[in-house]
């Protein structure tokens, strides 16, 4: 069948460029021409919407971004350790800077932009984007389309970036990470966030979650998917079936009241059937516990809800795994189950690895042949598409925060047991973490819970804007109660967990500044710090900027003790005695890709 609007598009190209053949000498309608030609020809499947233009985009045709450092909130609590950042400003401002310092570097990113729900949640160019405005969703996919285009910059090769978002615009960014990501595999995952959230007839009790990860990506196991450590025997009941349909799987197990051992199997009801001793309805058939031999108790398949079902194994092979250790009898928990004992067995897998010698079996019970294990761990390490934990719900996250803050001043923020979760998932143990929507900080939070839990250096880096005070307010202060265990009412809070910070102001410097050299340079130390983790402290991180301070230092080079590193300009010119003084310590040169095209596109250089 012919493509419809293929055929009509190329009867319009004809007709155009007999337009344009008939006004050749025409320059401006030649133009004009061109551009209509170019919107036909332009994709015709994909993700396709009006592109807009931001406040802070203008700003920067004429100012060049830059950080400046605000020594006061600098947090030390983990002497030799790299430092972690929080910068405040507009996160597109701080993403350019962070392509001159991390380009290819970030391990992880996590974010959690607006949702567009038309409520003000949704900020764009100064103005909240509302239901009535008629580029809502070109607004929209713009906004994040400027940040993703550097994120992926900012990536690792085989680096991951998982997104919350909402239904209003979940559609539109699995496209546009589609589009932008190629090589990588786009994949949603449904998370339920509460018990409902009543709109339109619908009742939404969900979120999502966009990742963008390798085709060959391999997750660590997250806590609710696996890696707990738990026995390996698990109820025999099976509750999916009954004496109706497996009566050769309903029968009484005969336990010793004593030593709580199997001593004995009953009939099944399809053996009562076949040699006459029940001519019922199936449905019918009692479970007679008075058929226990003097001294026994019986066990009849109930579930744990009380409800009579079957046993897992047939009695020759429930005799056969008692044999060999691998049924349990244990006391009976359930209020609603009438069996005073309850039955476990190991399932085929546990068996395979017991044989494989996966599983380490270090004896017996004492009193049974019961097997005991070594650790045993839940496998499990793939993402599952759909989450329901209640740890996840949006009022966990609220909850949370009351904790630490005492009152209620961010709203609905991301519970700290998922974010926690997704970067168990997809953060390695010296991972770099990024993210540019960090609202509450519950980010960095959970990069120092994980640190702590396992022992590793994962290092975050937090932008957010300061609208409403939310950095100075919300963000900057999470982090230091979660460090120092102390809110900021001075009330204990916790015992407080290692972490390093600093906290940057994002600022413009004037492209017609008459010192512009010189202004930017006054920025260069944030950026040598912010590049490395590290913090510039005249002890044992140097910066030298011209040969008379290497002078200085070579003078006074005795003075100093574990320096670490020295990070001087590139017109600085070691002397030979200064190389050899200098030996053993790290020399870095300040590079010139943090201003030098912003200079050059002034006519300056370094």
């Amino acid at each position: 069948m012919p493509n419809l609007s293929q055929l009509k598009r190329e009867r319009m190209l004809a007709f155009l460029q007999k337009i344009k053949d008939e006004h050749r000498d025409d320059d401006d309608m030649l133009i004009a021409l061109g551009e209509i030609e170019s919107e036909l020809t332009s994709k015709k499947y994909g993700l396709v919407w009006e592109q807009h233009e931001e406040a802070v985009d203008v700003m920067m045709r004429d100012h060049i971004p830059v950080f400046t450092e605000i020594p006061e909130r600098e947090i030390t609590a983990a002497p030799g350790q790299g430092y972690n950042f929080i910068l405040e400003g507009d996160n597109l401002h701080s993403l350019r800077l962070l392509e001159k310092t991390h380009k290819g570097r970030i391990d992880v990113i996590y974010i959690d932009p607006p949702y567009n729900t038309g409520n003000k949640d949704f900020v764009y160019d100064d103005a909240y984007v509302d239901d009535l405005d008629g580029f809502k969703h070109s607004k929209w996919i713009s906004f994040m389309c400027e940040r993703l285009k550097i994120a992926r910059s900012l990536l690792t090769s085989d680096g991951v970036i998982a997104i919350s978002i909402g239904y209003q615009e979940v559609h539109n960014l699995v496209v546009l990470c589609q589009e932008m990501f190629d090589a990588k595999q786009v994949t949603c995952v449904t998370v339920q966030t509460s018990g409902g959230k009543p709109n339109g007839g619908f009742n939404y009790v969900q979120e999502y979650l966009v990742f963008i990860a390798p085709r060959d990506f391999e997750p660590s196991t997250m806590n609710f998917t696996g890696g707990i450590e738990r026995s390996p025997f698990e109820g025999l009941t099976l509750s999916t079936f009954t004496k109706v349909t497996r009566p050769n799987q309903a029968y009484p197990i005969f336990i010793d009241k004593k030593t709580m051992n199997i001593v004995g199997i009953g009939k099944t009801l399809t053996e009562r059937i076949n040699e006459g001793s029940y001519a019922g309805e199936l449905e019918d058939f009692p479970f007679d516990y008075d058929e226990a031999p003097e001294g026994t108790v019986a066990l009849w398949p109930i579930s744990s809800k009380g409800a009579e079902c079957v046993w897992r194994l047939i009695p020759s092979r429930l005799k056969q795994d008692w044999d060999k250790g691998y049924i349990k009898v244990g006391k009976n928990k359930s209020k609603a189950n009438p069996n005073e004992f309850s039955v476990q067995y190991l399932p085929e897998g546990v068996i395979q690895k017991i044989e494989s010698g996966e599983l380490e079996v270090v004896g017996k019970e004492s009193n049974a042949p019961t097997l005991v294990f070594g650790k045993n761990k839940t496998v499990g390490s793939e993402i599952p598409t759909i989450w329901t934990e209640k740890d996840f719900y949006t009022t966990k996250g609220t909850s949370g925060a009351k904790d630490i803050f005492g009152d209620k001043r961010f709203s609905y923020p991301k519970p700290l047991e998922l974010i926690t979760e997704i970067l168990r998932a997809i953060s390695k143990k010296d991972s770099i973490v990024l993210d540019f929507f960090a609202g509450s900080g519950t980010t960095g939070h959970a990069v120092i819970e994980l640190n702590a839990e396992q022992h590793s250096s994962r290092h975050f880096i937090l932008c957010t804007n300061n609208e409403g005070g939310i950095c100075e307010k919300v963000t900057y202060p999470r982090i230091k109660t979660v460090i120092t265990g102390k809110r900021e009412d001075g009330s204990k809070y916790a015992m407080g967990l290692p972490a390093n910070i600093k906290y940057y102001h994002t600022d413009f410097i004037s492209k017609d500044d008459e010192y512009l050299s010189d202004a930017l340079l006054e920025h260069i130390r944030e950026m040598i710090q912010l590049e490395h983790g590290v913090k510039i402290d005249g002890s044992q991180y140097l910066m030298i900027i011209s040969d008379e301070e290497a002078d200085e230092l070579q003078t006074h080079w005795d003075e100093y003790k574990g320096v670490k590193a020295i990070y001087a300009s590139k017109e600085v010119l070691f002397t030979t005695e200064q190389n050899a003084l200098f030996a053993g310590v790290e020399i870095h040169t300040i590079p010139d890709y943090y201003f030098n095209f912003e200079l050059k596109e002034v006519g300056e250089t370094w």
